[in-house]
């Protein structure tokens, strides 16, 4: 029986012990899960902990996002976007503050303040960006050179050039508007170059009312460009999602169009050399700020591995990580360490929102929900309509509706209606 016990003591003590264990949601399938599984591969072999995955796609993971901040089956670190959306969730204290682990990782000098301003919120620090992406306008650099323009720095130029394209018989600039959001574009674009992010993200906080004159600035340059005969005509861009106007740039029908750098991947072969990318032109003297929707870890408050989580979110900042994984998955890497792929939209892309001044993360992100779904039914309707005054007084209905504050609140701790 001696024998027995000590073979069996020596054979479980020759197994290799069982690996830590820390379960991480993903959003999404595809590559993009095999690339982070095969990187999650990597980080349990230097640090042995094991990564079990939970993976959901785009609808299914947000509604179950509130469920994991509140439950028992917690994830111990959580993959999301970085701004109002990470913030909704910080005030409800559902998000673990990594304010000390940013200090002792030195991580300060390897993220921009644009950047880090993402995961900041008051004095303290909520996750760790690990990829974003930029926005502009593309175009055909033939078709611009038939016309003997260069791509608009000011506005005077980008009106400018509206004028050169519809005397040539060119749609100057092209958007698809079915499902409204890409009308947002044109809303934060215009509200950043003439007001600043600062005002920017003060306004989309619910802070600032819409019929702001600041805000009334934004829809009177808009209305100048509807006014010039800029846009695709609405009858047209109501019936099309954010692809459909491609054809009309690679058919030479059309002269640019404001779309995210995804947009890229949907180029047909044929036409992708001669596409080119200018950034959003200059108005006024306000610090530059770009669009740029930032992807973070997060660990939840209710994480029970937090050392473990860490140790991955400490992974995920590092520098060579991102270079590969952004080279990879054709995003680009927030530490601003990480060397760029060799992407030319890539390349200009990150010299922009590295080099900005501010950042924020679109409409949709940097608002509540129902104002969201709201104000991009109105953008759209304002590109169709031109109503600036319908326009003001209907953002700001939704903004009373939407939001709440009480009598003795900062206004910096706005509380959000779900």
């Amino acid at each position: 029986m001696r024998t027995v016990l000590l073979a069996i003591f020596f054979t479980l003590a020759c197994l290799p012990a069982k690996a830590e264990q820390l379960n991480v949601s993903l959003i999404g399938g595809g590559y993009g899960r095999s690339v982070f599984f095969e990187y999650g591969q990597r980080f349990k072999a230097e640090t042995g902990i094991d990564i079990k995955w939970t993976v959901k796609h785009d609808a299914d993971y947000k509604q179950s996002l509130n469920g994991w901040f509140e439950g028992a089956e917690t994830p111990d670190v959580i993959q999301w976007q970085g701004g109002e959306r990470l913030f909704q969730y910080v005030r409800k204290n559902w998000v673990e503050p990594i304010t000390d682990f940013w200090i002792d990782n030195s991580l300060g000098s390897s993220f921009t303040p644009a950047i880090q301003g993402t995961v900041t919120y008051g004095q303290e620090i909520y996750g760790v960006p690990y990829s974003f992406y930029h926005w502009g306008f593309y175009y055909k650099h033939s078709v611009f050179q038939s016309l003997g323009i260069q791509p608009p720095q000011t506005w005077d130029d980008l009106l400018a050039m509206c004028t050169t394209m519809r005397a040539a018989g060119l749609e100057p600039i092209v958007i698809g508007t079915r499902y409204h959001w890409p009308a947002a574009a044109w809303f934060d674009y215009l509200n950043l170059r003439l007001n600043g992010s600062d005002f920017h993200l003060a306004l989309t906080r619910g802070e600032i009312n819409y019929t702001d004159d600041k805000v009334r600035d934004v829809f009177d340059h808009w209305k100048e460009l509807l006014d010039a005969d800029c846009f695709i005509a609405a009858a047209t861009h109501r019936k099309m999602n954010w692809r459909d106007p491609l054809p009309y740039l690679y058919r030479d029908m059309a002269g640019t169009g404001l779309f995210g750098n995804f947009v890229t991947g949907e180029f047909a072969p044929r036409y992708e050399a001669d596409f080119r990318f200018f950034p959003f032109p200059k108005i006024n003297d306000v610090p530059r700020a770009e669009e740029a929707p930032t992807d973070i870890f997060l660990i939840p408050a209710r994480s029970k591995h937090k050392e473990n989580a860490s140790k991955f979110l400490a992974f995920m900042a590092r520098a060579d990580i991102q270079e590969e994984m952004s080279r990879r998955l054709k995003t680009i890497p927030t530490n601003k360490y990480a060397a760029i792929s060799n992407d030319r939209f890539i390349a200009q892309g990150s010299d922009l929102l590295q080099t900005a001044d501010g950042v924020a993360q679109f409409f949709d992100r940097d608002t509540p929900k129902p104002m969201a779904d709201t104000a991009t039914v109105l953008f759209t309707d304002f590109m169709e309509t031109g109503d600036v005054d319908t326009t003001l007084v209907a953002l700001e209905a939704a903004r009373r509706k939407f939001y709440r504050k009480s009598a003795t609140a900062a206004l910096s701790d706005l509380t959000l209606i779900d």
